[in-house]
């Protein structure tokens, strides 16, 4: 009789091991497009992500050393708690997340939990709305680079941060039953070997980021060779009505969310579902959590938290538009191609135009004629 258990698990060995070495040969055979994708990402990672992360790690590992966010947790533990069912230094935690960058609220959240602020399922449920990409990566990679609007760095921020607030609201009513008092009394201590050793930890922290950058460019770029992006593509283009180029650029950033700024420039009607992928973050972002939380804490409560917030900053996104759009309503319309080459207008253009012409060169003539 067969053992299910002991053949599910050498079937998912056997397919682990045939992945891997399929990888391999796509890796050899396929160095053309592999080193491609590496480049591309690389050049986001120095363009986009690097300024817009690097500064806020180190500066939230100098909060978290040197006390400060332990000693002004005290002065809004109150407020926190009534207004999301927060402890002071949480809600510090979660307002700075979400204007620092993906990875910065995790790490904070992994501070306190070794330091006994927090229990493991208060951190695992926490690490979902400590989560933000941050205006830095929103105006320089989205807005900045597709739209070249601040409406829009101020659209997509807008609704990520409905999105985390609604989830946070939703959290409370577990935080609420759960609160663990005042911060201790504690003082801020800035020494200066907190600077280097803040800087090195970022610089450590950096790396490990843009590695998972460059490997998930890489796994894009073997899933595009082996036809899985593109069929997924094409069915997504069946299902919504989009081109192919633009369906395979949104798969391909699900999985990594800096791929967005690959997509197409100015496309208004892309904004809502940006705005999803920027709130949940993608495949990517929750490689680094991994990176950062090495088994100490799940990821599973965050990932279902962030793909609620993605649901509400769509939603949010999609009802805010109109307002934010109607200023770029000209700059939208003069970059539309109004028809293609094969359509019959321009020539039915050119025959009113040169009927109007004839037009008016025969009453001048009969002008002349009558002086």
């Amino acid at each position: 009789m067969i053992d299910w258990v002991i053949f599910m698990k050498k079937a998912r060995e056997i397919s682990a091991a045939v992945l891997l070495v399929s990888a391999a040969a796509m890796c050899i055979f396929a160095a053309d497009t592999v080193g491609g994708a590496v480049y591309a990402a690389l050049q986001r990672c120095l363009t986009a992500v690097i300024p817009s992360l690097f500064a806020m790690i180190a500066v939230s590992g100098l909060l978290i050393r040197s006390g400060t966010v332990t000693a002004a947790g005290r002065l809004v533990h109150r407020a926190g708690r009534l207004l999301l069912g927060m402890d002071g230094d949480t809600l510090l935690i979660f307002l700075f997340s979400n204007i620092a960058g993906y990875p910065v609220g995790a790490r904070m959240l992994l501070s306190c939990y070794k330091a006994g602020r927090l229990t493991r399922r208060e951190a695992e449920l926490l690490a979902g709305v400590c989560f933000g990409a941050g205006p830095a990566f929103i105006y320089g990679c989205i807005a900045g680079q597709l739209y070249r609007s601040a409406r829009v760095g101020i659209l997509i921020s807008l609704s990520t941060a409905i999105g985390s607030l609604v989830c946070a609201g939703v959290l409370s009513l577990y935080l609420r039953r759960h609160g663990h008092g005042a911060p201790p009394r504690t003082g801020v201590a800035l020494r200066a070997e907190m600077l280097p050793e803040c800087i090195s930890s970022a610089g450590r922290a950096m790396a490990e980021i843009c590695a998972a950058i460059l490997g998930f460019a890489v796994i894009s770029a073997i899933l595009v060779r082996a036809g899985a992006i593109p069929a997924a593509a094409e069915l997504l283009s069946r299902l919504t009505g989009r081109d192919f180029p633009t369906s395979a650029g949104l798969i391909c950033s699900a999985l990594d969310v800096t791929a967005v700024s690959s997509l197409p420039a100015g496309d208004f009607t892309l904004l809502p579902v940006i705005s999803a992928l920027v709130a949940f973050g993608g495949g990517c972002v929750f490689m680094q959590l991994a990176a950062i939380f090495r088994g100490r804490l799940s990821l599973m409560p965050a990932a279902g938290i962030r793909l609620g917030a993605a649901a509400v900053s769509y939603a949010a996104c999609r009802l805010m538009l109109p307002m934010f759009i109607a200023g770029e309503a000209v700059s939208a319309a003069a970059t539309t191609q109004v028809c293609s080459a094969a359509s019959p207008v321009p020539s039915v253009i050119l025959a009113v135009m040169t009927a109007v012409v004839l037009v008016e060169y025969e009453k001048s003539r009969k002008a002349a004629i009558r002086r």
